[in-house]
């Protein structure tokens, strides 16, 4: 089987036979492109740099406010923010070109097309190229969108005067709500009754010590009469009560109404005879009368304590009160007080931020007045043109070659 190829002679000899035509398309080309490079004005092209720096400084008097921690500026934004609509408009009423610039209108449109923002592979900074037929207004509009991207940038970033009045404002009313709360302690203190009050506490908690012990101690004297009783009842009640019942008796008589006496008491006894001469049954009434009268007593002191119960608790509620109060306001007082100091702290790091010189977009290199035209690049424009005629003719010669190949053999 035959197999198919393409035969590239057939192609050569065309372009052979139509060389004059592909030549003259070549040399029409150029020569066209040379005459209109010619007649084009000379266009000249400067260029400023503003490079994008980090903070020198990174104070930190107060640490609970973290503002600059982990910053890191963004680099993409700025060459986009250079060609904004905004920037450009206002390099538009900044400068006014020369009447060698040759512009009509000194629009935003007409800006655009003089301009081209890029890092140039370098994300620190920003090229700013501005191509104009006056060499002095290429440099000058240059210049000036560097001045106003730098002056824009640092605002947008910094923020100095700005963070100044805020932290100033904050820190003003902090300390104007120390002040009242210093004064309400101060106006509460000054009516605190908490001395007085802990006084009367203190005295009825004694008061309520006291009854208690007493009530114990006759708690235990009137167990050791019903013992004594007990135990006299087991004897004939006519008969005299021994000096050991009657000393007992009387020591329980002593104990009972001479609690508190703190004199010792001292009896000499000279003989084994009962010393009251009455016998078992009048004693064990006397001991009776005794318990009746000790536990009246213990009655009565139940009902003291009783009326002690209300006194002392609303006491502890006054009490508890008055220190819920202090312990509110002290720590409002503190509260406030470490807000305003940190708010104090920070409204004089702003201070010094907002001195500092410069910023973070600094304009690293301004435009020279360009000496040479960039454009047009006549030879460049002439060669380039006569590649493209070439290639115009070469492919126009094939197809009419093609054409009439075709005619003739439909005929």
């Amino acid at each position: 089987m035959e197999e198919d190829y393409i035969d590239l002679r057939v192609y050569v000899r065309t372009l052979l036979r139509y060389w004059l035509l592909i030549v003259g398309a070549v040399i029409l080309a150029a020569v066209t492109a040379f005459v209109v490079s010619s007649l084009m004005p000379p266009s000249y092209e400067a260029e400023s740099v503003v490079l994008i720096t980090e903070p020198r400084y990174l104070m930190r008097f107060e640490p609970r406010f973290e503002t600059m921690q982990g910053w890191e500026p963004a680099y993409q934004a700025f060459p986009v923010l250079a060609a904004s609509d905004a920037i450009l408009q206002g390099v538009v009423d900044a400068y006014t070109p020369t009447a060698d610039a040759g512009i009509e209108a000194w629009t935003l449109k007409a800006l655009k097309s003089m301009t081209e923002a890029s890092s140039e592979g370098d994300p620190s900074l920003v090229a700013l190229k501005v191509t104009s037929s006056s060499p002095a207004d290429a440099a000058g509009i240059a210049n000036a969108w560097a001045a106003l991207l730098v002056q824009r940038g640092n605002a947008i970033y910094q923020n100095g005067d700005q963070d100044v009045a805020f932290f100033e404002a904050q820190a003003a009313a902090a300390q104007t709500e120390l002040s009242e709360i210093e004064k309400a302690l101060v106006t509460f203190e000054g009516e605190n009754e908490h001395a007085i009050l802990n006084a009367q506490y203190q005295s009825l908690q004694r008061s309520q010590s006291d009854y208690l012990a007493d009530q114990r101690m006759i708690a235990y004297l009137v167990q050791d009469l019903k013992g004594l009783q007990s135990q006299m009842a087991q004897q004939p009640g006519t008969q005299i009560a021994s000096l050991a019942d009657d000393l007992t008796t009387l020591y329980l008589q002593i104990k009972a109404f001479n609690a508190d006496a703190t004199v010792p008491i001292q009896m000499q006894i000279n003989t084994a005879e009962s010393l009251s001469k009455k016998s078992v049954t009048e004693q064990i009434d006397d001991l009776m009368f005794l318990s009746e009268t000790l536990e009246t007593k213990s009655d009565e002191i139940d009902g003291r304590l009783e009326a002690l119960e209300p006194q002392i608790l609303a006491l502890q509620g006054r009490l508890q009160a008055i220190e819920t109060e202090r312990a509110r306001l002290t720590r409002r007082r503190d509260l406030t007080e470490e807000t305003y100091m940190a708010l104090a702290r920070k409204l004089e790091e702003a201070r010094i931020a907002a001195q500092e010189e410069g910023g973070i977009l600094q304009v690293g290199s301004r435009a020279a007045v360009p000496e040479t035209p960039t454009g047009p690049r006549r030879l460049l424009n002439t060669a380039l043109a006569g590649v493209l005629g070439g290639m115009v003719a070469v492919g126009g010669v094939l197809i009419l070659d093609w054409w009439q190949q075709d005619e003739e053999r439909y005929r």
